[in-house]
C-alpha cells in the first residue's frame, strides 16, 4: 500500500524527461508575458497550468535553464521573467544566468542591475515578434 503524503512533505525530484516536458509547455507561457510587458511568478504559473506538479526549487531552475536552453543563440533569458515578491528578482536568477552563459557578478546591486536590463531586453525582444 502506497503512503499517503503528508501536508508539508516535500515533492520528489522529477526525472529528466519530465522536467524537459513542463520546460516546453512553460515557454511559450514566458513568450506571452514579455509580449504583454510583464512579469511572472511560481504561483501565477501554477495557476496557469493546473496540471504541474509541485517543485523542488531545484527543478524549478532545471526547468527555466531548460527554457532558455531551448531558445535561441543570442536571445534574452526568459527565466528573468521569474519574480518573487512584490515583483522582485528571483534569488536563483544569477545561478540560472551564470549557467547560460551571462555574469551577473557577485554584489547584489550588480545583479539586480544585470536582472533589470535582462528584463528590459526579453520584453523588447518579444515584443513585436510572432
Amino acid at each position: 500500500m502506497a503512503q499517503q503524503a503528508s501536508p508539508g512533505a516535500q515533492p520528489s525530484l522529477l526525472e529528466p524527461a519530465r522536467l524537459y516536458e513542463i520546460a516546453t509547455g512553460l515557454r511559450p507561457f514566458l513568450v506571452d508575458t514579455a509580449r504583454a510587458g510583464a512579469t511572472t511568478s511560481w504561483p501565477l504559473i501554477r495557476n496557469r497550468m493546473p496540471n504541474l506538479p509541485r517543485l523542488y526549487r531545484d527543478d524549478e531552475c532545471v526547468i527555466l535553464w531548460l527554457v532558455d536552453e531551448d531558445g535561441n543563440e543570442g536571445e534574452p533569458l526568459l527565466a528573468s521573467l521569474i519574480t518573487v515578491g512584490n515583483r522582485q528578482m528571483h534569488p536563483r536568477f544569477p545561478v540560472i544566468a551564470e549557467q547560460l552563459g551571462l555574469s551577473c557578478g557577485t554584489g547584489v546591486a550588480q545583479q539586480q542591475t544585470v536582472w533589470s536590463y535582462e528584463v528590459l531586453k526579453v520584453h523588447q525582444h518579444w515584443r513585436h515578434r510572432r
